[in-house]
């Protein structure tokens, strides 16, 4: 096994899989990939992950995470809903999902494939999404495409997160000099040589877990991967 296929399969093993996958999310099935624009939405907000997914985890059981559950729902037993799972801003976010959750039901019958298929490229797919709802940001839409860019030919090029590709770099799986446009298909090329029976969905997720957590500021004392860092034997950078 390679330097980085290790690092990789201890990344994932310590840092978990992707955010969809964690709240049982199948996002080969449309219904579900509906339900991942609501948690990429809770996602969005200042909190942990493990909030976030509490929180999703939380409407997902009543009044449900599907489109029409939750524009039929309506902002205040959604923002009531949240708040009890403890959601930060639940009365700013719910309102959010609510018009995305409306425009998707009355605009595309729910259907996001209906919404993205016609697209041509990332920008006509992300203004698409955005505008589904104020406050449904550049943030979101961007973390909710990355796992999908298998899935929508427009989603292809979507870009890393910096976080993800900082990490990625450390652990030897791009290039520091690796085009900006080309790094998704990069890294899902790298993927498949260092740990090809693991998901590429995952492996981004947890570097970008681990690119949070030090490879962004260079605190290599702050690495999850602790003696393990492939920066640790250069010491900290200030």
């Amino acid at each position: 096994m390679s330097d980085a296929g290790a690092l990789v399969r201890r990344t994932v093993a310590q840092l978990g899989p992707h955010p969809a996958a964690r709240a049982g999310l199948d996002l080969s099935a449309p219904a579900d990939r509906a339900r991942w624009l609501v948690l990429a939405r809770l996602l969005s907000e200042r909190a942990r992950e493990d909030a976030a997914l509490a929180a999703f985890a939380r409407l997902a059981s009543d009044p449900g995470a599907a489109p029409e559950e939750i524009a039929s729902a309506g902002p205040l037993r959604v923002a009531a809903v949240l708040a009890e799972a403890g959601l930060a801003r639940a009365e700013a976010v719910a309102p959010v999902l609510c018009r995305a959750a409306a425009a998707l039901s009355d605009g595309y019958g729910g259907d996001l494939d209906a919404l993205a298929m016609p697209c041509d490229g990332i920008e006509e797919l992300g203004g698409r999404l955005a505008a589904l709802a104020p406050g449904l940001g550049t943030t979101t839409v961007l973390r909710f495409l990355r796992p999908l860019r298998g899935v929508w030919t427009a989603a292809r090029e979507t870009p890393l997160a910096e976080p993800a590709r900082a990490a990625a770099v450390h652990v030897g799986l791009l290039g520091p000099s690796e085009d900006l446009e080309g790094e998704p298909a990069a890294l899902r090329a790298a993927c498949a040589r260092h740990a090809p029976d693991l998901s590429p969905v995952d492996v981004e997720a947890a570097l970008e877990r681990l690119g949070a957590a030090a490879c962004r500021t260079q605190r290599v004392a702050r690495c999850p991967l602790g003696a393990d860092c492939p920066k640790s034997n250069e010491g900290e950078i200030q």
